[in-house]
């Protein structure tokens, strides 16, 4: 026991003894503890093993996505690459040499590098051979496109390695609410045709109301006109015509539209936009039956550039054009069909001009939103007295199969168009020969009429 209180002793006497003496700081610089206790180890360098001028590198691709006829709203697409590459020789190759060309309609979309779609490859060895497995993003968003459709993906490697490149056909169908064409009513309302702008303000939209019979059905049209439909349908909300617009009878079914400098310089800045009003009048009213022609008037007279380059003293009639009925993307996920017109030397041509338009979706120097996947192919067709028979490939029947509003907007895109043509009223559709009799709801035994009421709304 007294031998430990005497170390307690001596321990006391030497750190009283330290506590008084001075310290050499600079000595204690020249340990440098923080970097003793903090400095983190250096990486090893990795070795780059020169590469044996007689070996030559050899690769394999294989594609682990299923090359099916169509991928729809793909997120990824997975490769891997077999490769005869030791793993000693690693760092002398480049695997993230990947490039992803879209072209749709056959023409160039967008090319896009490796460092746009490809997620972190993943190497493995293999019989100590280098095996690379690959996640390329080709969902809407990480490409970055504006527009839905079908595209052909072309996937290639870095001329030297000699690849074939892999092509995926692919589709972006977004879920969609097609605004179908209703049902025949006989309920005793007022049922109307109405023309507004598209969300662009580019283009008139055909669209159907359904309402209680009104004292005057002009003023009901006309006020229609006047009350675009709200923020949320896909459609712009601006006024298609000016307010204080006025309808009176010129003459037998013949009647004059009344504009006012005033209210046209609120809703209309230039030529376009006074064609897109005139068109709107004319395409709403001139269905009336007490309507055949119309003419416009601005401060109650015809005046040469009083509603831009307009000529006022046109006189409109019912046009007998054909149109191609396409739809495009918008704000909201409505789906609209919009009539663009098409013209030919006959109507074999317009057919044909017809349905590739809706395959391609390009008309005009826009493009639009295709209609008809690319792969489906109409064999033939045949017109007898006033009826049109289209026969498709079997791609046609499964294109959409999962999903009855693409199906719809599909069918109604073909049978508005064909029956636009002023001497076809009626279609038959066969796919290989056999008549279609459950497709989006159609059944073909029988000659199918232009659908009721495209786009119906009936009310807002």
């Amino acid at each position: 026991m007294s031998r430990l209180f005497i170390n307690l002793f001596f321990i006391i006497i030497l750190c009283f003894t330290l506590a008084v003496l001075p310290i050499n700081t600079a000595a204690l610089e020249m340990l440098d503890f923080g970097n003793m206790f903090n400095q983190t180890p250096e990486e090893a360098e990795v070795e780059e093993v020169p590469v044996d001028e007689t070996f030559i590198a050899e690769y394999n691709l294989v594609s682990e996505t299923p090359n099916v006829d169509r991928i729809y709203n793909p997120d990824t697409i997975k490769l891997s690459l077999e490769t005869n590459i030791p793993k000693a020789y690693e760092s002398n190759y480049d695997f993230e040499d990947i490039t992803l060309t879209l072209y749709q309609n056959d023409e160039l979309f967008q090319i896009l590098s490796s460092d746009k779609i490809l997620i972190s490859p993943t190497i493995r060895y293999e019989n100590d051979l280098i095996h690379v497995d690959y996640e390329v993003q080709v969902d809407y968003y990480s490409l970055g496109l504006n527009r839905d459709g079908f595209f052909n993906a072309e996937i290639s490697f870095a001329v030297e390695k000699n690849l074939p490149s892999i092509v995926y056909p692919i589709a972006y169908r977004p879920e969609i609410k097609y605004v179908d064409n209703g049902t025949a009513q006989n309920n005793g309302n007022f049922i109307y045709k109405a023309f507004f702008k598209n969300e662009a303000g580019t283009h008139l939209v055909p669209t159907y109301f359904s309402v209680p019979y009104p004292e005057s059905i002009t003023v009901e049209v006309r006020n229609r006109l006047y009350n675009p439909p709200p923020l949320g349908y896909g459609l712009s909300s601006e006024n298609v015509i000016p307010d204080k617009s006025s309808i009176s009878k010129l003459g037998d079914k013949y009647y004059g539209v009344f504009m006012y400098s005033d209210e046209i310089s609120k809703v209309i800045d230039n030529t376009e936009q006074a064609q897109l009003a005139i068109d709107a009048l004319v395409q709403s009213l001139i269905r009336l039956p007490h309507i055949d022609r119309l003419t416009f008037f601005v401060d109650d007279a015809q005046v040469a550039d009083s509603l831009y380059d307009i000529d006022l003293t046109t006189i409109y009639e019912a046009r007998n054009s054909s149109y191609v009925y396409l739809s495009e993307r918008n704000s909201t996920s409505n789906r609209y069909l919009i009539p663009l017109e098409v013209s030919g030397d006959n109507v074999y041509d317009i057919i044909t001009l017809m349905f590739e338009t809706l395959k391609t979706g390009y008309i005009d120097d826009k493009q639009w939103v295709q209609m008809i996947p690319p792969e489906v192919m109409m064999n033939a067709f045949t017109i007898e007295g006033t009826t049109v028979t289209a026969d498709f490939n079997g791609i046609f029947l499964t294109a959409y199969q999962d999903d009855l509003a693409y199906q719809r907007m599909m069918i109604n895109s073909i049978l508005y168009s064909f029956t636009s043509h002023p001497n076809i009223n009626k279609v038959i559709i066969t796919v290989d020969g056999e008549v279609v009799t459950n497709y989006g709801g159609y059944n073909f035994t029988e000659a199918q009429l232009e659908p009721s009421y495209i786009n119906f709304i009936g009310e807002y």
